[in-house]
């Protein structure tokens, strides 16, 4: 993509946000987020034909938007321009920007290294890049997760697209933090002072605020942290009382939770618990359904606007993944569980619960011990109740909604942790990783993350946008009259943050570059580079699935790294001795991964001869891709060209 490329996505950005905040009267730091979802969704739409129409689209964006100002009366139009450049020049604005490009900026270099990004989270998002789509049938690079949404990896997909030249996946990084932390500036709404001291703490303090409760945002593509941004931000979404227009209110909301259950699988739970505290606020008597009167089931009619569409956006894609054949293993594990009982409650449920208890009663929530307070998730989870609790003290809200929010709180983190220990003796039964505190801490950290790193977002924005008539009185100096809440959040974030973390996942990674980078090269041996250089033919198909037979001694990381390489490519992989197999069970294996080509490893021992008599010149040779031609009884392999 061309300069002029880049600009024509941000100038449509910037257009897109500054037309939502005038027509419905929102600052810059509300608009975004919905942009955000909007982006989202319209991404997902064209995903199932072509992402790149995306630059059409923007150009049409821009069109449409120059007809509506000139066909616009000279004082509309004057109003529009004069609200443009008064939102431009706030300062929630200002820092919002400013953050996001720096952040941008300091991760272009990061290197993907988690082992969960190369299952799926990166090796999904370079699949997009170079299929600009989704894949056919059989055709995902991630067999074993199969069926997991795709919402955060189609973002990741807007900022690799604007570097077509090579895949950069630092900039599938800043797709990442930018999805995350746009929820975020909201909490710079009421920011009022152009006071440089103050914008740099309070910039830290959104970058460091995920690590009070989560570790792996910073190092990986955690989705469970996008999921606890969207979650905070539509509780605060609910209970938002200055948006004065309902079509703003209700379709943020019902944009956000279209979003979260295209993030992650588990995202339709916290989309539950989401309409939940919708419902108590409209039965708190405060909703919008009972302004002005209403019909009876006034509120059926606002729910339904919000649940429907989540139900559309996720109904779509498990379509797509029925049509498509994409399932998970754990998707797999879970109907069998239900349907069959097969697994039932692990054998290690007392081990299970003892690790769960060590860990959620006295392991931080991050690896690193921060330096003035280390919050375990009864901490955390404590904080977080004494905090409702204060808030209906000193009457941030109403008395009824106060105590809603204490409720609710309290309630849906208990009922949380019971759902990840639940997961732990039945889905997770097999990882005995889990039976150590070390693991379990890290498993209650990461998937608890919608709860601390949501709720504490929602009552963030509780504090930031109602509190500050608590500290507009004149026996606060000017300082705190002005900044007093902004230097609340801050130092909650200071005594509880974790800057080892967060100072690596911005700039600290740079340091250990070099030999990460030399650490991945060494995953692709010499067997796996003459593997990548026979499927090189296959790159511009739309759907190529390879069955891929390694040496039975082959490091799984390994094949993991390899998949990730050979994207767009499907490859399944599967380490066994040939010469030692059944024939019968091969061609079974074969026939049932589905794929279209077939690669064996070249090894001394002459361990393809079980596929001579399949093969159409009648001599099977390693180190040479096949095409594998199946009538529904007998497959037929082909040489490909090389």
């Amino acid at each position: 993509m061309t300069f002029l490329g880049v600009l024509l996505h941000i100038l449509t950005v910037l257009i897109c946000i500054l037309w939502l905040a005038w027509r419905f009267r929102v600052s810059l730091v509300e608009a975004l987020p919905v942009f955000t979802c909007g982006l989202v969704l319209v991404l997902y739409v064209l995903a199932f034909w072509r992402l790149s129409w995306i630059d059409a689209a923007a150009a049409v964006v821009l069109v449409l938007f120059f007809v509506w100002l000139a066909s616009r009366k000279k004082e509309e139009r004057e109003n529009f321009l004069r609200a443009c450049r008064h939102n431009m020049t706030q300062p929630s604005f200002i820092v919002g920007v400013i953050f996001l490009a720096v952040v941008a900026v300091c991760v272009w270099e990061k290197p993907v290294t988690w082992w969960d990004d190369f299952n799926f989270w990166a090796v999904d998002a370079r699949a997009l890049y170079f299929s600009d789509g989704f894949a056919g049938r059989y055709g995902n690079v991630a067999p074993a997760f199969g069926d997991y949404p795709p919402g955060s990896q189609l973002i990741k997909w807007w900022f690799l697209h604007l570097h077509p030249q090579a895949f950069q996946e630092g900039l599938a990084f800043a797709g990442y933090y930018t999805m995350n932390l746009v929820f975020l500036l909201p909490l710079l709404k009421k920011w009022k002072g152009k006071n440089v001291f103050f914008m740099v703490l309070m910039a830290a303090a959104l970058w460091l605020f995920p690590s009070v409760g989560d570790y792996f945002g910073y190092y990986g593509f955690c989705a469970d942290l996008t999921m606890a941004c969207i979650y905070g931000g539509f509780l605060y979404a609910v209970v938002d009382r200055e948006v004065e227009s309902e079509v703003f209110y209700y379709g943020r909301m019902a944009l956000y939770l279209s979003v979260l259950v295209l993030v992650k699988s588990i995202g339709f739970v916290w989309t539950l618990f989401g309409l939940l505290f919708f419902l108590l606020y409209q039965h708190s008597g405060e909703g919008r359904v009972w302004r002005g009167g209403g019909r009876k089931y006034a509120w059926l009619c606002r729910l339904s606007v919000l649940a429907i569409p989540p139900m559309v956006t996720g109904g779509t894609w498990m379509l797509f993944c029925l049509f498509m054949r994409r399932v998970a293993n754990s998707t797999t594990t879970a109907v069998k569980y239900v349907v069959t009982d097969e697994y039932g409650f692990s054998g290690y449920m007392g081990e299970y619960a003892a690790a769960f208890l060590k860990a959620f009663l006295g392991s931080p929530l991050h690896r690193n011990k921060s330096f003035f307070i280390n919050m375990t998730p009864i901490g955390c989870y404590l904080a977080i109740c004494l905090l409702s609790l204060l808030f209906l003290k000193l009457k941030l809200l109403s008395a009824k909604m106060g105590k809603i929010i204490l409720g609710f709180c309290t309630i849906s983190g208990a009922l949380f942790y019971g759902i990840i220990f639940l997961a732990h003796i039945t889905i997770f039964a097999g990882e005995i990783q889990y039976l150590e505190t070390a693991g379990m801490i890290l498993s209650i950290e990461r998937y608890g993350a919608p709860f601390t790193i949501g709720t504490l977002l929602f009552l963030a924005q509780v504090w930031l946008n109602n509190g500050e008539r608590l500290l507009d009185r004149e026996r606060f100096p000017r300082l705190i009259r002005q900044y007093g809440t902004q230097l609340c959040f801050i130092l909650f974030v200071a005594l509880t943050a974790n800057y080892q973390i967060g100072y690596y996942g911005l700039i600290g990674y740079r340091k250990d570059l070099a030999e990460q980078m030399l650490e991945r090269e060494a995953y692709v041996d010499d067997k796996a580079e003459a593997f990548l250089d026979a499927i090189q033919v296959l790159r511009q198909e739309d759907t190529a699935r390879v069955y891929y037979f390694r040496g039975a001694d082959t490091p799984e990381f390994h094949n993991i790294y390899t998949s990730y390489i050979a994207s767009p490519v499907s490859v399944v992989h599967k380490e066994i001795d040939l010469d030692e197999a059944d024939a019968d069970w091969v061609f079974g294996q074969v026939k049932g991964s589905h794929a279209s080509y077939l690669y064996v490893e070249d090894t001394d021992a002459d361990e393809g001869a079980v596929f001579d008599a399949v093969t159409q010149d009648g001599s099977f040779s390693c180190g040479v891709l096949y095409h594998i031609a199946y009538d529904g009884q007998n497959i037929k392999l082909t040489r490909m060209s090389q």
